[in-house]
């Protein structure tokens, strides 16, 4: 049980984040390239600076938060639809990452492995971080003024703007901080593998998003919550543990994670609101 929400803690990290995008109307499929960027500079700069993983850690989410800046700015200013904005900016940080490095590389230090591997008690040290940012995200989403506005643009973009909220703010706001939790990730696998691997984030868009979609969450924005993206996330763990356990195919995973996809839309598709 305690593996099982070791393995959870980094589909919901960055679940955390795409709850936010989706919500608001949008969707982020950058984070699966930004996630092996964050880690492989995470490690390959660490192995060298051993004694600034506070400085390292930072750097990396402050990379996140540019690359946010970014997708918020094309979504926002340059009216790029969020689904050929995100998905260009993925293939630029993949691109970039493949420069860096094209094989595993780098190492932690052993004390910043104990942040996905550590214990406290017979508790994950991991997941007891997850629950911690799950409250503080649910405060902001329910209880600020930005999470009011997110889900009044998710809900309807031209009626928030007319109210007064300014919505590419929101927007902004919306993708710097789902490519923050990208990037922190990235961070996590790199304490967990001890290593940064330039394809460790491959699979992570799809996922994230199945795991926001299985929650409840509108792909049309405006409805859901991390309530349920908490139960989406713990699914898809169990359903990659019990794959793994019956030695499926990695190929055959694809296939039926696909088909989840395919089916979860299907089951929450609304009629586009005027």
């Amino acid at each position: 049980m305690f593996n099982l929400l070791r393995q959870a803690v980094a589909f919901g990290i960055v679940g955390i984040g795409q709850t936010i995008a989706i919500l608001s109307g949008g969707i982020d499929l950058s984070v699966g390239s930004l996630i092996s960027l964050s880690a492989c500079l995470t490690s390959g700069i660490m192995i060298r600076h051993q004694n600034m993983v506070v400085p390292i850690v930072l750097l990396v989410l402050l990379l996140g938060v540019a690359v946010g800046f970014g997708n918020g700015f094309m979504v926002s200013s340059l009216r790029i639809p969020p689904f050929i904005a995100t998905l260009a900016m993925s293939s630029i940080l993949q691109g970039a990452v493949l420069l860096y490095t094209k094989k595993p590389v780098g190492g932690v230090t052993r004390g910043f492995m104990f942040f996905a591997n550590g214990q406290l008690g017979p508790i994950p040290f991991a997941f007891i971080f997850w629950i911690a940012l799950l409250l503080v995200f649910w405060i902001i989403l329910r209880r600020s003024a930005f999470g009011i506005h997110v889900y009044a643009v998710g809900s309807n973009e031209e009626v928030a703007r007319l109210s007064g909220i300014n919505t590419s703010m929101v927007k902004v706001g919306v993708y710097v901080l789902c490519a923050l939790m990208a990037a922190l990730t990235g961070i996590f696998l790199a304490s967990r593998l001890g290593i940064g691997d330039p394809l460790v984030g491959q699979g992570f868009e799809l996922e994230s998003i199945t795991a926001v979609l299985l929650g409840g969450t509108s792909l049309a924005g405006g409805k859901g919550g991390l309530e349920g993206t908490i139960a989406g996330v713990l699914i898809i763990a169990l359903i990659n543990n019990i794959l793994n356990l019956l030695n499926v195919s990695g190929f055959w995973q694809w296939l039926i994670k696909g088909v989840v996809v395919i089916v979860v839309v299907s089951m929450y598709k609304e009629k586009k609101r005027y």
